[in-house]
């Protein structure tokens, strides 16, 4: 996943917002202002997905890093108690 897809998703969310609000204000059509409310139903939609999909790899990263961590850590110890 790209970080710019999510924020691009956002934006797209608020660019349909801004167009429902002038719809609303000119010719207050129900069935362009349905349509729009679809658009962004399904756009919400996605972020979340994106969204979850983000944090999941956020945590991934800093799983790793920490076992690789870990993994240093240990090496040090050993390497050092025959020494003493």
């Amino acid at each position: 996943m790209d970080a710019r897809t999510l924020t691009t998703v956002k934006q797209n969310i608020r660019k349909l917002k801004k167009d429902k609000a002038e719809i609303r204000a000119s010719s207050k059509d129900p069935k362009k202002i349905k349509k729009l409310q679809r658009q962004v139903k399904l756009l919400k939609r996605e972020s979340r997905v994106l969204g979850k999909q983000k944090k999941a790899e956020a945590a991934a990263a800093a799983a790793a890093a920490e076992a690789k961590a870990a993994a240093e850590k240990a090496a040090a110890a050993k390497a050092a108690a025959p020494a003493a």
